[in-house]
């Protein structure tokens, strides 16, 4: 069969070619979560960061090949337009990010933009749109809607917008994911099937209940780990287990309210962190469960994990509590104090001991739960 030279009218290739962009984009802002902080793909744009001091909206461009962005280019304008008329949405975001691989020509208006304050990008833009041009395409009416909206409400938006061009195409991101520590203990030749991987548990992740694209620190931190363990030296060796498919949080989570791990953080005022709580308690007991059944040792080497954490808990308190009864705080002095020592135990590394391995933050926390729960452990700094 001669090769065929015409490209066929429904070959999507270069949009497809897009999209996995779009999920390399994903991976890459994955490896860089923080602790309680989760990813919303497809939510409320591209890729939305929930974070309680860096949120972010991000809107991913990707052209074949060099690309240059001239000031009237629909991937600037028709973005802009997005977010103002789902203004309402954006508020909780502290930046709203324009990602592309393009760049600006050296005398585009918007050039400068990141460096402007509002009230200059707002000029900037009245200038672009005030030049009435014989071939002006799809920019008029972007733009009439655009200057529609209520001044302060253009304001409030334009004031959160960065606009990073230039970014790595396809084949350098991937290199660049490579290049991340997190890959050094896998063999090379195994690393690009490891993201492989890695991106197809992503990708499915809205196909299973609750049907959301959601991507929390925890959850990731256990995905990537637990497929890194598969492609490891240690490929094959018993310990730390967690199994396929097991929700973020258990059915019945009001019934954890009167656990002892739960009424210790509200003791502290520190109600915001009982979901994250009981999510790391839950998938911790269900990883006991299953690790023990594959390992026999397991239990004798957890208690000992146990017992080397609740010696540093306990550590860290007394530290706290001679700062404490040496200032003579008050009692909510000693809470914010309480909060600092619960902060510092939830931020410790985890350390992979005996048979639990690979430990994994939200296995180490919930082993952190679980001594306040059956221990006699208490957040609150007081004699």
């Amino acid at each position: 069969m001669s090769e065929m030279k015409d490209k066929q009218k429904n070959d999507d290739t270069k949009t497809k070619l897009g999209d996995i962009y779009h999920y390399y984009v994903v991976l890459l802002h994955c490896l860089e979560l923080q602790e309680n902080e989760t990813i919303l793909v497809e939510k409320y744009g591209d890729i939305s960061i929930q974070s309680e001091d860096d949120s972010k909206n991000i809107e991913v461009k990707r052209h074949q090949g060099e690309h240059t962005l001239n000031e009237r280019h629909i991937d600037f304008w028709k973005t802009l337009n997005n977010w103002l008329s789902y203004a309402h949405n954006m508020i909780e975001f502290k930046t709203l990010i324009l990602y592309t691989t393009s760049s600006f020509r050296e005398n585009s208006r918007l050039r400068e933009w990141n460096s402007l304050n509002a009230f200059q990008r707002l000029n900037v833009l009245y200038e672009i749109g005030r030049e009435i041009k014989k071939k002006e395409g799809s920019f008029r009416p972007i733009f009439e809607s655009i200057m529609n909206f209520d001044v302060e409400i253009i304001l409030s938006i334009i004031e959160k917008i960065e606009v990073l061009t230039n970014q790595t195409d396809i084949v350098d991101i991937e290199k660049k994911i490579l290049k991340n520590s997190f890959f050094k203990s896998v063999n090379k030749s195994d690393r690009r099937l490891f993201i492989e991987t890695l991106m197809g548990n992503i990708l499915l992740l809205p196909v299973s209940e609750p049907h959301k694209w959601e991507i929390s620190c925890e959850y990731f931190d256990s995905l990537a780990c637990e497929i890194r363990n598969r492609f490891s030296n240690n490929h094959g060796s018993l310990g730390l287990n967690l199994p396929h498919n097991i929700p973020q949080k258990p059915d019945n989570e009001g019934e954890y309210n009167n656990k002892k791990f739960v009424k210790e953080i509200r003791s502290i005022n520190y109600d915001k962190k009982i979901p994250t709580a009981i999510s790391n308690y839950w998938r911790t007991q269900q990883a006991i469960f299953h690790s023990s059944l594959d390992n026999p040792i397991f239990n004798i080497d957890l208690n000992d994990f146990q017992i080397d954490i609740n010696d540093t808990l306990e550590e860290y308190k007394l530290a706290f509590l001679d700062e404490v009864d040496e200032e003579g705080a008050d009692l909510q002095k000693r809470i914010k104090k309480s909060k600092k020592l619960y902060d510092m135990a939830m931020q410790m590394s985890a350390q992979d001991y005996r048979s639990v391995s690979p430990n994994r933050p939200y296995f180490q926390r919930g082993i952190i739960h679980k001594i306040v729960e059956e221990r006699g452990f208490s957040w609150l700094l007081t004699t």
